[in-house]
């Protein structure tokens, strides 16, 4: 997976609550997961949503703009069409 963080940045601390039931399954499988790296992994991803949600909300009017131009005059130009 791709990282759009600083990997090698100085690690935090940040406080959890993590609901017990999931806490007591995970507890036969805790040598094998890495759970500060996965809560990384699962933060970068949230992250990315949200910006690309941002970014989105923001552009929404060129979007829609863009959009219809393709609409209304094709992909590439009504001299490349082939229907």
């Amino acid at each position: 997976m791709q990282t759009y963080y600083d990997s090698a940045a100085k690690k935090g601390r940040l406080s959890l609550s993590i609901n017990q039931n999931l806490l007591d399954r995970l507890e036969p499988y805790k040598h094998q997961v890495n759970i500060s790296a996965q809560a990384e992994q699962l933060l970068a991803r949230l992250i990315e949503d949200l910006e690309n949600r941002s970014w989105a909300e923001r552009n929404a009017k060129a979007l829609e703009a863009h959009g219809m131009d393709i609409s209304n005059t094709g992909l590439a130009g009504t001299e490349f069409d082939r229907i």
